[in-house]
């Protein structure tokens, strides 16, 4: 037996409304993480706030891709490389604002 078309037969190729939906899943995970990092640091402009927010959304993340699988994946990938490089971004900011203002 060819190993090869034995792994071909075995996967799928993805559907188009599948690939819309997952597509749509990582926008709303980027917007959610935007909103939820950039807010917390809008609302407070410390050092922490946006870290404390990351790592939440990074618990949230990992819980609801653990809960609903494969259903998920898009808002997960969405969510947290978003959370991680905004918080970091928004913590370097503030922390270089804040050395230049004193």
């Amino acid at each position: 037996m060819d190993t090869h078309s034995t792994h071909h037969a075995v996967m799928t190729h993805p559907t188009a409304r599948s690939t819309a939906v997952q597509v749509g899943e990582f926008v709303v995970g980027v917007a959610a993480a935007y909103l939820a990092v950039g807010g917390a640091w809008a609302a407070t402009g410390t050092l922490w706030a946006p870290l404390v927010v990351a790592a939440a959304l990074i618990g949230i993340a990992a819980v609801v891709e653990v809960r609903l699988g494969p259903r998920a994946t898009g808002f997960v990938v969405g969510v947290l490389p978003t959370a991680v490089v905004t918080a970091g971004l928004l913590t370097a900011l503030t922390s270089v604002l804040s050395h230049l203002s004193t």
